[in-house]
């Protein structure tokens, strides 16, 4: 992946990004991975809720929170609800490929610069809001990706079996809608543009049910939360170690066979309590039983060692720090470590798409509130507009 931005898939592409917190800035920041120019609109005076939240990076006065969101974006600090502000954003949107928004429902438009509005002088633009909910009972409900994992079910089955449901350690419906409405934008461009595109948390973490939405409806039951366990294979789940926890995925007899000889207990095919899969599920318990004393005796490296030279799926659960000193992450290019941020080494993780004939960004610094205020605004509104606005933000 090289810094080259030249055959970026989205070069040529204007964003205009009015979205802050997290789903609406990971989606623009894919496109700006991608090659688009992003142009970020920001409260005066404030921006984006993540600059403020802690810890920053070095002297930078930038949050991580924020500069892992936004690199690689232009930053205009704009009052959209001020006449002078609505009509630099006016101008700013007649000349735009995509406009990304996750206000409340119905902001944009009470400002005049909802889709119907932004039409009237753009008809060819995307126009794509991110929201928490469709239209239904839940439309107006504040879209925080807690109360959206909350309703959507995911929730309800992830922790331990006799524990109370958890929050995945990811904000799974924020970055949910942010794929979503980067593949709603990218479908719309290359499908001649010109559409009204929304994407919600809620539904869409709904879709990612997949597989437990469809055992749901067949069972007439509720999706159980087992932890790492799987409902329908064993073993398939994470053991204790020496020294961590190793996650196992034995999916199939032919695999079962081999990890019995891996693990050098033979006598387990013997049993006739676990012969097949569905026999182990049903006797997981004793499965469970002979295997943990096993893998205590072992640390993960030892573990992952043996399971790598059987072929076997299993791996050592890593914390974020020892993932990002993992030396496939830095043999695959993967993790940018080119940017430096107030006097600090920033690495973060590139997009992960790799295109035979072009590149992704990278290298690409996260901008200060309004760093490109007038830069960006000297090309659409007059001497005299421009001076209003950033006195106003001053």
């Amino acid at each position: 992946m090289a810094t080259d931005t030249s055959t970026a898939p989205l070069e040529g592409v204007r964003v205009l990004d009015c979205t802050q917190m997290l789903a609406g800035p990971f989606a623009t920041q894919l496109l700006a991975d991608l090659g688009a120019d992003v142009v970020k609109i920001e409260r005066p005076g404030h921006g984006d809720i993540t600059r403020s939240t802690g810890p920053d990076v070095g002297d930078s006065g930038l949050s991580a929170y924020f500069s892992s969101l936004n690199r690689g974006k232009r930053s205009v600090e704009l009052d959209l609800s001020s006449e002078d502000g609505a009509a630099a954003f006016a101008c700013l949107a007649a000349d735009a490929d995509v406009l990304v928004e996750n206000y409340r429902p119905g902001t944009m438009a009470k400002w005049g610069l909802g889709d119907d509005d932004v039409r009237t002088f753009n008809e060819e633009i995307v126009y794509c809001s991110i929201s928490g909910f469709l239209e239904g009972p839940y439309r107006d409900l504040p879209a925080f990706d807690m109360v959206a994992q909350a309703l959507s079910g995911s929730m309800s089955i992830t922790g331990q079996e006799d524990g109370p449901p958890m929050r995945p350690g990811i904000a799974i419906g924020d970055i949910c809608a942010g794929m979503y409405a980067v593949v709603g934008v990218v479908t719309s461009l290359y499908g001649g543009g010109g559409e009204y595109v929304e994407v919600p948390m809620f539904e869409g973490l709904v879709s990612w049910l997949t597989e437990r939405a469809g055992r749901t409806f067949a069972t007439g039951k509720p999706y159980p939360r087992l932890g790492t366990t799987h409902p329908t294979l064993a073993p398939y789940q994470t053991f204790e170690t020496a020294d961590g926890w190793f996650a196992v995925a034995i999916a199939s007899d032919g695999t079962w066979q081999s990890f019995c000889t891996a693990i050098d207990r033979p006598d387990l095919l013997e049993d006739q309590r676990f012969t097949t899969n569905n026999d182990r599920v049903e006797h997981r318990e004793e499965l469970v039983s002979e295997l943990e004393p096993l893998f205590r005796d072992r640390t993960n490296a030892a573990w992952f060692e043996t399971f790598r030279q059987h072929g076997l799926p299993g791996a050592p659960v890593k914390n974020t720090h020892e993932l990002f000193e993992d030396e496939h992450i830095r043999e695959s290019g993967i993790l940018d470590d080119e940017l430096t941020i107030g006097g600090e080494e920033f690495p973060y993780p590139r997009c992960p798409i790799d295109f035979a004939g072009g590149t992704t960004r990278s290298g690409h610094t996260p901008p200060q509130l309004g760093e490109h205020t007038e830069s960006v605004l000297s090309e659409v509104v007059d001497d005299a507009t421009l001076a209003r606005i950033v006195d106003d933000r001053e």
